[in-house]
């Protein structure tokens, strides 16, 4: 009886021990957006057609005031934790590419709005760092 005290003192500390790390995590959504595509889209010139054979399907589609709007996007996610007994740290980090390829009532694009931000997803532990 006395041999098990000592044994369970050791088995809660390495419990305890092995019950905190660290943990990384990345996901992404949708596919990667192509500059080379995106600068190929020509305003007044490029088609719906031409759009979807250069980058595929839209993500979304918004349809209004005799315009078609293409969406196209990607996310990246970037989310480091800490897990301590008492103690969690966790940071998120989500930036986005957006596409959006305005269409006019005859299908061809009037504008094009680029934005990419997925290039600057960091990997951060709170409360370390900005």
């Amino acid at each position: 009886m006395l041999l098990l005290r000592p044994l369970a003192g050791i088995i809660v500390i390495l419990v305890l021990a092995l019950t905190q790390g660290c943990i990384v995590t990345r996901g992404t959504v949708g596919e990667p957006l192509q500059d080379d595509a995106i600068s190929a889209i020509k305003k007044g010139t490029t088609t719906m057609e031409e759009v979807v054979s250069m980058i595929g399907a839209p993500d979304r589609i918004v349809r209004g005031n005799d315009r078609e709007i293409f969406h196209y996007y990607y996310y990246d996610g970037k989310s480091p934790a800490m897990i301590l007994l008492i103690l969690n740290f966790i940071r998120m980090d989500v930036k986005s590419d957006n596409l959006y390829v305005f269409f006019n009532r005859n299908g061809i694009a009037e504008e094009v709005v680029y934005g990419k931000r997925t290039g600057r997803t960091e990997f951060k532990l709170w409360p370390f760092g900005d």
